[in-house]
C-alpha cells in the first residue's frame, strides 16, 4: 500500500470516531430535552369549550320545558334602568327623569 493510501483510511477512521461521537451527543442532548416535556401539555387545564357549551344549553329552551315568567315589575325595573343614561352622560333633550 501507498503512504497516501495509509494516511487516507487513518483520516477516515479517526472521523468516523468523531462523527460517532458527535452522533452520540445529539442523541444525548435530545434524550434529556425529552424528558423536560409534559406528557400531555394542558392536561391540567379544565375541558376546553364546557363553559360555552353549558351557558347555550342553559338559554336554550327546547319544547316542553318550563319557561320562567317575568313579572311585571321585574320587567318594568329591567325597562326603566335600561333606559336610564350612562353615569355621567348628559340627558337627551326631552328625556324624562
Amino acid at each position: 500500500m501507498t503512504d497516501y493510501h495509509i494516511k487516507r483510511v487513518t483520516a477516515h477512521r479517526g472521523g468516523n470516531a468523531a462523527g460517532a461521537i458527535r452522533c452520540l451527543g445529539f442523541l444525548a442532548l435530545a434524550l434529556v430535552l425529552s424528558a423536560c416535556t409534559a406528557p400531555r401539555p394542558g392536561a391540567d387545564l379544565p375541558p376546553y369549550g364546557d363553559t360555552v357549551r353549558h351557558t347555550r344549553e342553559i338559554q336554550t329552551y327546547e319544547p316542553g320545558d318550563a319557561v320562567p315568567p317575568l313579572h311585571g315589575a321585574k320587567a318594568a325595573e329591567a325597562m326603566r334602568t335600561y333606559r336610564l343614561p350612562p353615569a355621567g352622560a348628559p340627558l337627551a333633550p326631552g328625556a324624562m327623569q
